[in-house]
């Protein structure tokens, strides 16, 4: 079979499985009382992230460094281009003002990762521990404490009331079926992704394509199409804050990814090997990450569009960085 049907078909069913992730997300939420902004951030984001791990695994163990760690931060650059395509296409309403303000702590977190991972890129060659560079260690660790606080900021579970105890078992076999099938379709994307990759590969060889541009262009915007998913089916049902947690939460996931790339690599520091348009795609994922986050803090309604253009600029400078990427892998 061609490769290029190969990516398409296991890109075909990576979208299918992020409609369920979706629906069976909420769930989760609504029968836990954990919220949509915790499942998002941490359940739905580590399900969609799942094409980005397996796509990396197969490609350090090709010994694509580039490709690697370029998916990465191009997935982290393409969902923040989602969230800004999904405020364009919804004229009525602005996604950004309708989430939690405790969006700004996952976004936060999302930034100081990517951020760790741009200066590990310039300096894990000089310190390492056992093999692995400090970065991904630092942000394993960061990723913990960050996901701590985020349980702690959470929107809790509403008080039982007597009267109300009868639901309880009709939730819990609720959650049942919800857990079963976010597990189901999480498993789906794990099987389509391994495909993805491999097709990826050969696509990008045949095209004659850098593979660091590939990873951060290409590769990264099929490999976040479980997030495109979820997104569009978390909007349309008015589930803002699945879909904004779920993408800022995929960002921290995807830099949590390095620690066990890192640790598949047999060659030293993974970051250290990486090429200069790669940190450029880290700074740029940095940059709009900062750019979403100033949207959400921004209450204000007045808004004067050439000084707060919002999503159009989010879209430009994504566009920039791929341009200043190709060029200099060209």
């Amino acid at each position: 079979m061609p490769a290029w049907l190969v990516f398409l078909l296991s890109g075909g069913c990576v979208v299918l499985a992020g409609t369920v992730l979706s629906r069976s997300g909420d769930a989760i939420s609504e029968r836990t009382g954990l919220g949509r902004v915790w499942v998002g951030a941490i359940l739905v984001a580590a399900a969609t992230s799942l094409p980005e791990l397996t796509t990396g695994l197969y490609a350090v163990r090709q010994g694509d460094v580039n490709l690697t760690v370029g998916n990465l931060f191009g997935a982290s650059m393409a969902n923040m281009l989602i969230l800004a395509v999904a405020d364009l296409t919804l004229t009525r309403v602005r996604v950004l003002t309708r989430v939690a303000i405790n969006q700004a702590v996952v976004g936060t977190l999302a930034v100081a990762l990517t951020a760790t991972a741009a200066v590990g890129i310039l300096t894990d060659q000089h310190l390492s521990l056992l093999g692995l560079g400090w970065a991904p260690l630092a942000i394993a660790f960061g990723y913990i404490a960050g996901m701590r606080i985020i349980y702690l900021n959470r929107v809790g579970p509403p008080f039982l009331e007597p009267d109300e105890a009868t639901v309880v078992a009709a939730k819990a076999a609720g959650l049942r079926r919800a857990a079963i099938s976010f597990v189901v379709a999480a498993a789906v994307v794990l099987v389509a992704a391994r495909y993805l990759a491999s097709s990826a590969v050969t696509v990008a060889d045949q095209l004659g394509i850098t593979t660091g541009f590939m990873g951060i262009a290409l590769l990264a915007i099929t490999t976040s199409l479980p997030e495109v998913t979820v997104t569009v089916a978390s909007v349309r049902a008015g589930w803002y804050d699945l879909a904004v947690g779920n993408l800022l939460g995929s960002v921290a996931f995807n830099m949590l990814i390095l620690l066990p790339l890192d640790l598949a690599d047999r060659s030293g520091p993974l970051l250290a090997q990486v090429e200069p348009g790669v940190l450029v795609g880290a700074l740029f994922a940095c940059i709009l990450i900062g750019q979403t986050l100033l949207e959400i803090l921004n209450t204000s309604e007045e808004r004067i569009w050439y000084l707060e253009p919002g999503a159009f600029f989010r879209v430009a400078t994504y566009a920039l960085g791929l341009y200043l990427i190709f060029q200099m892998g060209s």
